[in-house]
């Protein structure tokens, strides 16, 4: 079985990056949807989690978050990123609207394969 696979109770990197950068999808959504940034018809119900959650069909937007989240995965692989700021600008003023900042904590003595015992619920 390889080290990157996620086997009953133990995470690896590479599968807790895939955890949290799914988070961030699903949070960048809903944010978008939530302030209005994008119309409402722009969106579909997801299940996930036990929620119901808002995913943009949004072709150029779901394009756009997709290089974005796949470079913040190679930044929490290589264990280069410590913060992510999400910033909505008024486009007319670029007077900050809203600013989001998502901590992240990258314990940097682990290695790329070891595998850690965690309750996926702590996740």
């Amino acid at each position: 079985m390889s080290s990157n696979t996620l086997v009953c109770n133990s995470i690896t990197l590479k599968g807790s990056v895939d955890i949290i950068t799914e988070f961030f999808d699903y949070g960048i959504n809903s944010i978008l949807y939530q302030r209005g940034l994008y119309p409402s018809d722009r969106f579909i119900h997801s299940q996930k989690y036990g929620l119901t959650l808002l995913m943009t069909i949004d072709e150029k937007l779901k394009e756009y978050l997709a290089i974005v989240l796949s470079q913040l995965k190679t930044f929490m692989v290589t264990k280069s990123v410590h913060k992510i700021v999400l910033v909505i600008v008024n486009m007319e003023t670029t007077e900050t609207v809203e600013r989001w900042e998502f901590l992240i904590d990258v314990d940097k003595s682990i290695a790329d394969s070891e595998a850690k015992i965690v309750d996926h619920k702590e996740i």
